[in-house]
């Protein structure tokens, strides 16, 4: 099969090669298009107000490589519309640390796959605990395994197969779970610089909010790797009809 891989760590980022390698010995041919540099936390934002640049590299164990000085969904719009347009799955990563419960929404790593998914392509993201940086060939064997076993899985459409690594030696298995629900708890340390300018560095940590449920951040904690199935669509159907008839005008 033909794989782009993309992610938000860069084009040189050694999840992204472990990817690379791992897929191309398994006998697929790979693309890559990636960020020029870190981007994390840029969720799915697209650049709208400048061009574009894409710089060909001649990377080994590619069919063609391109770095693009844009934002991970920037990529990959770039390459299925343009660059490489006939790719069957879409690979994101891998993360260095652990996209799991509200880290989706954030994560440039997901939001990648997630572009590749609007446009019809099996797409999977892949994450690795931030605490772990020689790790990252097993999960990339994790993520080929789970493709190689689920493409003839039928998944709701615009979906994206989410995988997180764990912090563990080897993973202990493999569970499919949902999302905890997490929030940060978002505090700014502030550095006066002028009368009037102030300087303000982001502190967060995370709350979860459902503690004792079975979720990612749980079977993570226990030394399994997770899939969840993420989808965009946010809405909460129920509540929308129930206010929409409580509100109507008509």
């Amino acid at each position: 099969m033909k794989i782009l891989i993309t992610n938000d760590d860069g084009i040189f980022a050694p999840g992204l090669c472990a990817l690379t390698q791992t897929f191309r010995k398994a006998g697929h041919e790979i693309y890559l298009c990636a960020p020029s540099h870190q981007r994390s936390a840029a969720s799915h934002s697209v650049t709208l107000t400048r061009a574009l640049t894409a710089e060909k590299l001649q990377i080994p164990g590619t069919k063609a490589a391109w770095s693009v000085d844009g934002t991970p969904a920037d990529c990959v719009r770039l390459a299925l519309n343009h660059l490489c347009p006939d790719i069957d799955v879409v690979l994101s990563g891998i993360n260095h640390g652990a996209n799991a419960g509200i880290d989706v929404l954030y994560s440039g790593t997901v939001a990648a796959a997630m572009e590749g998914a609007l446009t019809g392509k099996r797409a999977i993201a892949v994450s690795l605990d931030v605490s772990r940086e020689d790790t990252y060939h097993l999960a990339a064997e994790l993520a080929l395994s789970v493709m190689e076993k689920t493409m003839h899985v039928q998944l709701p459409d615009y979906s994206v197969l989410n995988i997180n690594y764990p912090a563990a030696d080897r993973a202990l298995g493999l569970k499919a779970v949902p999302l905890r629900l997490t929030r940060y708890q978002n505090h700014f340390i502030e550095t006066v610089l002028t009368s009037a300018v102030s300087e303000y560095r982001l502190d967060t940590a995370l709350e979860e909010l459902a503690e004792h449920d079975e979720s990612d951040y749980s079977w993570l904690r226990r030394g399994y790797a997770t899939l969840t199935v993420l989808s965009h669509n946010t809405t909460d159907r129920e509540s929308t009809l129930r206010l929409g008839s409580l509100l109507s005008l008509t």
